[in-house]
């Protein structure tokens, strides 16, 4: 038989924790050989990552539920887990933006996705793309989870229906007793919220702890600041491309489009205008609420998850364009995310 060395096997460990947490995050659900071999491409038969399961569970990295074969992450692994994560950040900074894509590829997938959507809008118009993520009203909180770092901090993990994965850290001195009955009780009450009503909704529910409890309200208090801080964000892409436009005599647009990619909040304040409007919208030039966009086009329409508009994406390119060719390529983009979402649900 032949013998496989320990390194070998620290790594394949590693690789099955990471991915049993990554999948329990993302369902909830317990996590079995196969959803390992078919989804996180581990190269080895079910019987070899049952046993690599089994000799996890026996070191106090993973449990199973006692009406499951699957297995879930245990305080042990979740730290492992969190440990491993903190110790990329300390990598060269050559290898600082490999390690974020990498990191992005496997647990963002739906943020992963819009960034390459505001690149097929950019690479095919030949324009500016852009895509905003899911606005925090209508996109619902499937999941959330609490990690204890150390006896100071704890983690928060936010999963929502749209797929998105936020992180936040907050002071904390809860024992873990404490912190499971509190990520209990934030999972009873805002599943299916949406994450801009979180905030209001543990601040009234929260109030029910008994006055023994007052330490989690503290930390209650603190995690519905982290969901009232939760902003809407928007990948921008291509904004180089107008300096190779004719029909531009100075450098004003493209100072614009550099200015917009920085304040990203005034640029999402502009296009949010266009989130109750139905199909594609065109504002050529000077129908532009800003004058800096006097020489510009915009084209936008929404995306959805279901039924419900979530989000916007369009393009920003010269008055002299293709506008058929514009508004179907935005349209085709669309309905690409909204075949995303329907497969997801």
């Amino acid at each position: 038989m032949r013998h496989i060395s320990v390194e070998i096997l620290k790594e394949r460990k590693t690789k099955i924790l990471s991915a049993v947490i990554h999948h329990f995050i993302k369902t909830g659900k317990p996590v079995g050989s196969n959803v390992l071999i078919e989804e996180y491409n581990i190269s080895l038969s079910p019987a070899a990552v049952r046993n690599l399961m089994a000799e996890l569970e026996e070191d106090g990295y993973l449990t199973h539920p006692h009406t499951s074969a699957g297995r879930i992450p245990t305080d042990k692994g979740y730290r492992t887990y969190v440990d491993n994560l903190m110790k990329l950040q300390n990598f060269a900074v050559k290898e600082e933006k490999r390690i974020r894509k990498e990191y992005k590829q496997k647990h963002n997938e739906i943020e992963m996705l819009l960034s390459e959507t505001s690149r097929i809008l950019s690479g095919l118009s030949q324009y500016t793309g852009f895509v905003m993520t899911p606005k925090a009203q209508y996109d619902e909180i499937k999941n959330i989870e609490l990690v204890q770092l150390s006896k100071e901090e704890l983690l928060i993990v936010l999963l929502t229906e749209s797929g998105m994965i936020k992180h936040k850290k907050i002071e904390s001195s809860l024992a873990p007793g404490q912190i499971n009955r509190l990520k209990n009780f934030l999972n009873e009450k805002l599943r299916g919220v949406s994450v801009a009503q979180a905030n209001k909704r543990i601040i009234s529910e929260v109030r029910d702890f008994r006055q023994n409890e007052i330490e989690i309200l503290k930390i209650a208090e603190k995690i519905s600041d982290v969901f009232y801080n939760i902003q809407d964000d928007i990948y921008i892409d291509g904004t180089s491309n107008v300096i190779a436009i004719p029909d531009f005599n100075d450098f004003e647009p493209v100072k614009s489009l550099i200015k917009f990619n920085e304040d990203k909040e005034k640029f999402i304040e502009i296009i949010n205008k266009d989130f109750n409007n139905n199909g594609i919208n065109v504002k050529i030039g000077s129908e532009n609420i800003l004058a800096e966009l006097k020489d510009l086009s915009i084209i936008t329409t929404v995306y959805k998850n279901g039924e419900q508009a979530v989000g916007i994406l369009g393009i920003i390119g010269p008055k002299r364009m293709e506008y058929e060719k514009m508004m179907l390529l935005v349209s085709n983009v669309s309905e690409m995310l909204n075949k995303f979402f329907k497969d997801k649900i």
